[in-house]
């Protein structure tokens, strides 16, 4: 797809209302200039999902998400950038021309020749399943299983004959060539040279992207034949990798139920929708990947886990808790009586059963600690300690520490030993591994710990939060900012970018801020809203930038005092530190000006400072010249 022209992408972002979109998904309510409502992206209780509607921006004090009105559909959509302005840009009437480079174009080509064929070929095969005589036994089959004609029709279900080119036959006909049909991934070409297809004597299960639309096939043969599933290659349009199963018919339902269950196959999901579990999906026999975790927090970060009970199920299992733990999913294990997968416990159980089951399902670690108390006898300390090693990291991510106190006490209970040694153990192990333990709920801590990677307690941080914050208000005092503070504005890169957009575009007439999340990823997009949700503490912009300035600056002052002292003590073995100790004087003299209102002193003593400077280049830092 070409870029689309920026002049484009600002109409169909100046008609579009952000409230407007919003609302179809989320119930929002007004308060004061914001709308709030509970997040469309994670679990939570009580609200802190804000749209501000004059900044056309939204952010989630929870989850951390944020950005303008494209970046929402992104993620409620699962859309790329050009597909979230081509939507909205349809709804509002914007139109976009065609621009696409040469090799562009011919991407879409075969991108659209996969769509078609996608979609010629699940019609055939759904015509075939309906009226065919050899697909007799595939139809009794679906009977034997329960699967009503009805969900037949909702999923889509077809039938490949068992000759060699039945579908390559139609597809010719339809003005495909069997070349394209490898292509797409429906046809195989032999050494021979021969064309056959890919599918036959199969009950097919077509598998869809999160939009519905058709990237590729399941296949599962009626007898013993092997592979008992048989599915799309990978192409361009199709990677096991990134596609869930069922989704598109589930994103209602979990955004109703607040959270998603991921099965192991087709008929698990087939089964579920049939006795009314909708918020389930398939992960296509597959171990979750990253781009299926990602794919997952854009509906919900409340994930069950229902894989097979079997052991390939329980390894299935334990290869996707970290990733999706790593990724800020809360993370529980839904465990079947009896070795059942959910297709044979949804038969024989009540759906109230079930959803007990899911409701009582345990948190990653209690799952966690039961596999690996399990794993062994505990006959020895070592065995208890390696359970405590195996366990503590999920642990150490629980956001409360009365989860976190209980989690302990359940540890003790297991292994049998008392509370206080196992918090005891717990301080150790943290103490000696060096580094924080991965915490699964790391996004949904309070706003600053979410979108700021320097420590908030720092005066200098706050402060220059609060002038990039003034800066995106009103593009005049950006440019003060930048005049007063030289070039390197804000320690933090993000904060950086931010401002460099936000001086490129003060000079527009409809100067919008929301227009700089085109230019972000997504952590600066969350920042971004983040920041645009916040209001300016006071009623005098102008003397809240000049004395914000000011504490940058004297944080400035004092951070390179604490330099200088450091590096005179390597200066004195070359008996250089003169020019350092002049420096430090003139820094100091220059805050205790300040402190007592001698700005007459205070001017005089930064005159001097950057003479100093210019007489010592090379031996002095650059930060003196942006008005030390």
């Amino acid at each position: 797809m070409g870029l689309i022209p920026e002049d484009i992408v600002e109409a169909v972002r100046q008609r579009s209302d952000i409230v407007e979109v919003v609302s179809r998904y989320v119930q929002l309510k007004k308060k004061g200039k914001n709308h709030t409502g509970s997040c469309p992206f994670h679990n939570e209780r009580t609200p802190s999902f804000t749209v501000t509607p004059e900044k056309q921006i939204f952010y989630c004090f929870g989850c951390g998400a944020g950005g303008d009105v494209f970046k929402f559909l992104m993620l409620k959509e699962n859309l790329s950038f050009h597909e979230a302005v081509t939507v909205l840009a349809q709804q509002v009437g914007v139109a976009i021309p065609a621009g696409e480079s040469p090799a562009q174009q011919q991407k879409e080509r075969r991108l659209s020749l996969f769509r078609e064929a996608n979609k010629l070929a699940r019609d055939y095969f759904r015509q075939t399943l309906k009226t065919h005589g050899a697909a007799a036994n595939a139809r009794k089959y679906l009977a034997r299983r329960e699967v009503t004609p009805e969900l037949q029709e909702e999923f889509q279900l077809g039938f490949a004959l068992s000759e060699w080119n039945s579908l390559l036959g139609f597809l010719e006909r339809k003005g495909l060539t069997p070349e394209q049909a490898v292509e797409a991934g429906l046809a195989v070409k032999n050494e021979a040279g021969r064309y056959y297809d890919r599918f036959r004597n199969r009950l097919i299960f077509p598998i869809w992207d999160a939009t519905g639309q058709v990237a590729g096939f399941g296949g599962r043969v009626l007898d013993d034949s092997l592979p008992k599933y048989l599915n799309t290659p990978e192409t361009l349009f199709f990677s096991k990798g990134r596609l869930l199963y069922g989704l598109h018919l589930a994103r209602t339902a979990i955004r109703e139920k607040g959270c998603v269950v991921v099965m192991e196959g087709y008929m698990d999901v087939v089964t579920a929708h049939q006795h009314g579990i909708k918020n389930a999906v398939a992960s296509l026999g597959t171990a979750l990947t990253h781009e299926h975790g990602r794919l997952l927090t854009h509906y919900s970060r409340d994930v069950v886990i229902a894989y097979d009970a079997d052991a390939a199920g329980e390894a299935a299992t334990a290869r996707s808790l970290d990733l999706l733990e790593e990724l800020g999913c809360q993370v529980r294990v839904l465990r079947l009586p009896d070795g059942k997968d959910p297709d044979e416990f949804l038969k024989k159980h009540s759906i109230q059963t079930w959803e007990t089951l899911v409701n009582g399902a345990p948190l990653l670690f209690q799952y966690k600690l039961e596999q690996a108390a399990g794993a062994r006898p505990l006959k020895t300390p070592a065995d208890k300690l390696e359970v405590l090693r195996q366990v503590f990291p999920s642990l150490a991510g629980f956001s409360s520490e009365i989860e976190r106190e209980e989690g302990l006490k359940q540890a003790a209970r297991t292994l049998n030993l008392s509370w206080e040694t196992v918090y005891g153990e717990f301080k150790r192990l943290k103490l000696i591994s060096g580094k924080k333990w991965t915490n699964p709920d790391n996004l949904a801590k309070n706003m600053h710990t979410i979108v700021s990677k320097v420590d908030t307690s720092d005066a200098r941080s706050k402060a220059e939060a609060v002038l990039l914050r003034l800066a995106l208000e009103d593009p005049s005092l950006a440019r003060t900012v930048h005049e007063k503070m030289g070039g390197e504005h804000f320690q933090d890169p993000r904060y950086r970018k931010i401002f460099k957009y936000c001086l490129e575009i003060a000079g527009k007439p409809q100067y919008q801020p929301a227009e700089i999340a085109q230019y972000l990823d997504d952590d600066e997009q969350a920042l971004l809203g983040m920041l645009l949700t916040q209001e300016i503490p006071g009623d005098d912009p102008v003397e809240i930038l000049h004395s914000h300035i000011k504490s940058v600056v004297r944080c400035r002052r004092q951070e390179r005092r604490e330099k200088i002292l450091k590096e005179i003590g390597e200066a004195e073995k070359l008996g250089s530190h003169y020019h350092l100790l002049r420096e430090l004087m003139i820094l100091q003299g220059i805050d205790e000006a300040e402190k007592v209102g001698d700005q007459a002193r205070s001017r005089k003593l930064q005159e001097d400072y950057q003479k100093l400077i210019v007489s010592n280049t090379g031996k002095c830092p650059k930060e003196g010249s942006d008005g030390m």
